[in-house]
């Protein structure tokens, strides 16, 4: 604490802002109650991630409660789609004073009107490799999105692969690089994206805890690393 403390201070002395004290804590369901903590340099809103994981007709929500920078505030509503009913939602909430508590936030209903775009979609939560298909991309999702790695939880380790559909700020902020969220420990060895191609023959429409190791990588490299 007194590191972290000292650290704020300093950052504090050389850059515009402060650091704040926010709520940490992650879990399945739509809320969560974790320790204050002290954001690091750069992290000056309180945010609540919420994410909805819809695979075929089942849905599990996890919920991520911490520091974030005002880019990641900006966001807004996330999608990606990665074929064989596998999609996720996430939309977040931020506040910038200490230990406050941002708005209430909601998972915004999915958009499934084709946009026209496709790209190779397929996801495994125990193999670095899946059998790909193409996939229509929906609503605002234009980018093609292909993360690789490798968690461990319990002390078991296995690999992972997801394929598909995304929104722009999935791409803007993906990374390789390593994490924990919900008590799996991520290691992103691999983060493509590239624009999804438009399909031949097709006209843009409008733009608009089964597998958690899969929705909790895809956090760790969005919003953690």
């Amino acid at each position: 604490m007194k590191v972290s403390l000292a650290v704020c201070i300093l950052a504090a002395l050389l850059a515009t802002g402060t650091c704040l004290q926010c709520e940490s804590c992650q879990g399945e369901g739509s809320s969560c109650r974790g320790d204050q903590r002290t954001c690091p340099a750069g992290q000056d809103f309180c945010s609540v991630v919420l994410t909805e994981l819809t695979l075929v007709a089942e849905k599990t929500q996890t919920i991520l409660k911490g520091c974030a920078t005002s880019k990641q505030c900006q966001a807004g509503p996330i999608s990606t789609n990665f074929g064989k009913g596998l999609r996720t939602r996430t939309n977040i909430a931020c506040c910038q004073r200490d230990n406050c508590t941002p708005e209430p936030v909601k998972v915004p209903p999915a958009n499934t009107q084709p946009n026209g775009r496709s790209c190779r979609g397929c996801y495994s939560s125990s193999s670095d490799q899946c059998r790909e298909e193409t996939i229509q991309c929906t609503g605002a999702e234009t980018r093609c999105v292909e993360v690789t790695g490798n968690q461990q939880s319990g002390g078991a380790g296995t690999k992972s692969v997801m394929k598909g559909c995304g929104t722009d700020y999935v791409c803007e902020q993906i990374n390789a690089g390593t994490g924990t969220f919900a008590g799996i420990h991520g290691d992103g060895t691999r983060a493509i994206c590239t624009p999804a191609p438009i399909t031949a023959g097709s006209a843009p429409g409008p733009a608009g805890l089964l597998f958690p190791a899969l929705a909790g990588l895809l956090l760790l490299l969005m919003l953690l690393s």
